[in-house]
């Protein structure tokens, strides 16, 4: 209605009083005598499709062999699993010796046998710097219930495996699905929606 002039759309604007039921929403009315039903809260817990179980990866400290930049730096860790990422906090003023102890929690999806983890140094001004890197293998001894306590080598611009170690804790809780009647593994429940 490009041609429309201001005169004809308030024609067919609505002058008036509004109807009551405008704009409000409609709440149920319960007699006086009634007691109010009882509901009990139903936990309801989201596991994603396709996930072996709990991952806990604790980043507890760095030794790097090299401090990139004219004065200390700021490291953080970046932990990679699956597809998603966990950012540890900032070690200020750390240096060649971060110490984090960050406990990170995921859930593992299946045919994820790794994680990736990155160090970045933080600039002020600027992109943050990747200072090192880490393809690690999960330990196989997790999954039996084992917790491993373990340094990794970092590569970074120094070589392969030549930036540094990295001290990480390892442990693995699997899910087990609640079972329906049938033995069957039971299939996540959406909560039921809540009238208005």
């Amino acid at each position: 209605m490009p041609g429309e002039t201001v005169a004809e759309r308030r024609r067919k604007v609505l002058v008036g009083e509004l109807p009551p039921h405008f704009l409000r929403l409609a709440v149920p009315v319960l007699p006086q005598h009634a007691e109010p039903e009882v509901v009990q809260p139903r936990l309801v817990s989201f596991v994603p499709p396709n996930t072996r179980g709990r991952l806990s990866v604790t980043i507890l400290e760095a030794n790097l062999v090299k401090n990139y930049g004219l004065v200390r730096m700021d490291p953080y860790c970046r932990v990679r699993v699956g597809n998603v990422a966990f950012d540890t906090n900032v070690a200020a003023n750390a240096g060649r010796s971060p110490t984090w102890n960050r406990t990170l929690n995921a859930y593992l999806p299946t045919n994820v046998e790794s994680i990736y983890i990155q160090i970045f140094d933080e600039k002020a001004f600027g992109p943050d710097e990747v200072i090192a890197w880490a393809h690690i293998m999960l330990p196989l001894p997790i999954f039996n219930g084992d917790n491993i306590d373990e340094y990794f080598q970092l590569s970074g611009q120094q070589g392969e495996g030549k930036e540094g170690m990295i001290h990480l804790h390892f442990s693995f809780a699997p899910i087990e699905l609640p079972l329906e009647q049938g033995g069957a593994p039971q299939a996540a429940q959406q909560p039921a929606p809540v009238p208005l």
